[in-house]
């Protein structure tokens, strides 16, 4: 009498580790438009401002963290939970996007805050569990399983 272990089908704990890490991250975008908004960040504002004098005031970039990190995460976030054949490649695509948006970043306002490092880290682990995703997602349509493979064109 031994211990049983079920064994989860291949690419699900990257499909899991992907749904997770754009759910904190549309979390997180979302608490920094309302920070840039509600005036939590105008120290931030005041420093990109002196750096990348185009930015001048709120709005900007709140629009630019929605538009780039917030309304992305969440549609590969939609496409992850709908098990879209797609959705591999959008979690590949917003961890990408992530990463090159913090490193654009970290020149503008500095190499010292943790958040930018933690979102950089939560980047690229988001572009490993994409590449896991899609890798397994191709070999179980290469074995047959086609249950969510992309139609014909």
């Amino acid at each position: 009498m031994g211990i049983e272990t079920v064994q989860a089908p291949p690419g699900r704990a990257a499909r899991v580790t992907g749904l997770a890490l754009q759910s904190l991250t549309a979390v997180g975008a979302v608490a920094g438009v309302k920070g840039f908004l509600d005036g939590t960040f105008d120290p931030l504002v005041d420093q990109l401002h002196d750096a990348w004098p185009l930015v001048d005031g709120r709005v900007l970039p709140a629009l630019a963290l929605a538009a780039t990190v917030g309304v992305p995460q969440v549609g590969a976030l939609v496409l992850g939970l709908r098990r879209h054949p797609r959705a591999p490649d959008a979690a590949l695509a917003v961890g990408a996007v992530l990463t090159g948006w913090v490193t654009f970043q970290l020149p503008l306002i500095g190499w010292t805050s943790p958040v930018q490092w933690a979102f950089a880290a939560i980047g690229l682990a988001e572009v490993a569990a994409g590449l896991a995703w899609r890798r397994a997602d191709r070999r179980r349509r290469a074995r047959g399983g086609a249950r969510h493979a992309v139609p014909a064109a």
